[in-house]
């Protein structure tokens, strides 16, 4: 392989088959024309031994390879093969001219049969690339051109004026069109030049079918699952063509001489097989695009899990075959391709790197074996997987920068009115409730200094409204944020609700312990949302345990009460429920509920108390 071939660049646009080009409805047009009047002309050509079979088979040469070649250039159109086999096809279309009887058409007719021959291995030696790269392939056709084509060509000179088609399926019923082209009469070496003819075309389609062979067994897993189908069914055709050329030989030696080509089973498998390389392309094509779409469902699945990109390499390496593919993406600094790591994408030896851009800004590039480049299926599917994986990657990405977000938020409001209760608690204990006991104190004092009995009844009033201020601010700041909870943790904070109650409530500690302020307020109010949503849902008679435990780093509690129960696919969230949800979930805790009708509710709820909200989240 050339060195300059071996870390090549390449550029893959999408979807191939998305668009036509202008050029290929006039090319089917011209097909279907050439075919029509092939078989039209070749039917009624009486003078030819089998007009019938052979005016299918010179429709088959136009319309079958144009047709295919079509079909390979609209699915891969950077592939030179569907071009070759459009070039077959039109090169086919003036053997019609030897369906007519007219000597200089005919002879014109059998002239294109010194172009089909060595085209036929051209597309052979093609397959799939639709390139000629190395020496070996360049030989052999030269080989057919200079050992073949222009011998051909030179003997129809002196071809006797019965001039004899080649083809297996060409001959006459009886006396051919003279030849008008002959411009000597038959030389003594004639019957040599025929035997050379022979001898040049079976050593060239031999050498063809040993470098196929030889690709086939040398080749990488990429090249090989290219070359499985369409090679093995165009070596039939060369080793058909080679059967019956030796047979030839031998019955011009060996048994008695014929002057029209074999007849029996021979003719008629070179018949057949001379069709048989562009459909066997056709289904390799097929083929590819079907394994394609397999690997396609595969990776997909497998995608689901989201992988790494490291990860996504490897599952792609398996159904391609190639053990060195990387994967890369567009660099946001450089705007260069790096790969899983960060590092430069560069192609190494015997590789490849294929760009594919979906869209203007969703591109990705694939380090391959060069080999892969003959599959452009597989390359697509591997891009639509990476680009699909980015685009997965890009949206998680989003996704928890968002829930980060709203986590922070959440939490950001949670702690600050928590910050506001703990506020306005010292305040109402500090300011407004000392205030009121100064009050209580002046009062107690002037009812002391006074004599008059009416005036100190009615100190003795306001005195006594004073102290009922002071009890009801002292339980309006307990419920804002109760002393108990600051200094004693959750349990403490939850038994001195305990005994103000409306229902029993057993507060169990299971070694809780002290947390941060924040999972503390968070844990007893969301406790204490629990109590309040069983008094005013599960009936007055009912007991209610509240259970505090911790599990490594994680705090939990449950509320459990032995009420009425409820159905929870038919309950809906209200706003006490939605209320300990964002609680719990600005700490990177959750909430669960589990009741059944008749046997209770259960509220739990678990905090994360020893990792930070967003790991929590993440």
């Amino acid at each position: 392989m050339p060195k300059s071939q071996a870390a090549s660049l390449g550029r893959l646009r999408d979807v191939p088959g998305a668009a036509g080009t202008s050029w290929e409805p006039v090319v089917g047009a011209i097909a279907i024309a050439g075919a029509v009047v092939a078989f039209a002309i070749t039917v009624r050509a009486d003078f030819l031994a089998h007009p019938g079979w052979l005016a299918v088979q010179k429709a088959d040469f136009i319309l079958g390879p144009i047709g295919v070649g079509l079909y390979w250039h609209h699915r891969r159109p950077h592939n030179r093969l569907g071009l070759l086999l459009i070039a077959y096809g039109l090169v086919s279309i003036p053997y019609v001219l030897e369906s007519i009887s007219w000597p200089w058409l005919f002879t014109s007719g059998t002239m294109a049969e010194a172009a089909m021959i060595p085209l036929s291995i051209t597309l052979v030696l093609a397959f799939p690339s639709g390139r000629l790269d190395g020496l070996p392939e360049r030989s052999i056709i030269a080989g057919a051109l200079v050992g073949y084509t222009l011998p051909y060509l030179v003997w129809l000179l002196a071809s006797p004026d019965q001039l004899i088609p080649r083809l297996s399926l060409s001959g006459c019923r009886g006396v051919c069109p003279h030849n008008p082209f002959a411009i000597w009469s038959t030389p003594s070496w004639y019957p040599a030049s025929v035997e050379f003819l022979r001898a040049a075309l079976i050593c060239v389609d031999v050498s063809a079918v040993l470098l196929v062979l030889s690709r086939f067994v040398n080749a990488t897993p990429p090249r090989r699952r290219a070359l499985a189908i369409g090679a093995p069914i165009a070596l039939v055709y060369l080793i058909a063509q080679i059967v019956y050329q030796t047979n030839q030989v031998i019955d011009r030696h060996y048994a008695q001489p014929t002057v029209q080509n074999l007849t029996g089973p021979y003719q008629w498998t070179i018949a057949g097989a001379r069709a048989l390389p562009w459909y066997g392309f056709l289904f390799a094509l097929i083929a590819a695009e079907l394994y394609a779409g397999r690997v396609l469902r595969t990776v997909v699945r497998d995608a689901s899990r989201h992988p790494s990109l490291g990860d996504l390499e490897g599952m792609l390496r398996r159904p391609l075959g190639d053990p060195g593919l990387r994967l890369g993406f567009r660099s946001p600094t450089t705007g260069g391709w790096v790969d899983a790591d960060g590092g430069v994408l560069a192609p190494g030896a015997d590789q490849r790197l294929t760009e594919f851009e979906r869209a203007p800004g969703q591109a990705v590039a694939i380090v391959h074996d060069v080999q892969l480049a003959e599959d452009p299926e597989l390359l697509e599917t591997a891009a639509e997987i990476a680009l699909l994986a980015l685009e997965n990657a890009e949206l998680e990405s989003a996704w928890k920068d968002s829930l980060r977000d709203l986590s922070d938020s959440r939490a950001r409001i949670v702690q600050a009115g928590d910050r506001e209760r703990r506020k306005l608690e010292l305040d109402l204990h500090d300011g407004a409730q000392q205030r009121l006991l100064a009050v209580q104190m002046k009062l107690a004092l002037a009812r002391e200094r006074t004599r008059d009995q009416e005036l100190a009844a009615k100190l003795d009033e306001i005195g006594g409204d004073a102290a009922s201020a002071v009890d009801d601010l002292r339980k309006l700041a307990h419920g804002i944020y109760p002393s108990e909870l600051r200094e004693g943790g959750v349990g403490a904070g939850l038994r001195s609700y305990v005994g103000s109650a409306p229902v029993p409530i057993e507060v169990v500690d299971r070694g809780f312990g002290r947390c941060d302020p924040e999972v503390e307020a968070c844990i007893y109010f969301c406790a204490l949302e629990a109590v309040q949503n069983a008094v005013k849902h599960a009936g007055r008679d009912i007991r209610v345990e509240i259970v505090l435990r911790r599990e490594g780093p994680t705090a939990r509690f449950a509320v459990h009460d032995d009420g009425v129960g409820f159905d929870p696919e038919a309950e809906r969230d209200g706003l006490g429920l939605v209320s300990m949800r964002d609680r719990l979930a600005a700490l990177g805790g959750e909430l669960a509920i589990s009741s059944v009708p008749g046997e209770g509710t259960t509220v739990r709820g678990a905090v994360p108390v020893a990792v930070s909200q967003v790991e929590a989240l993440t």
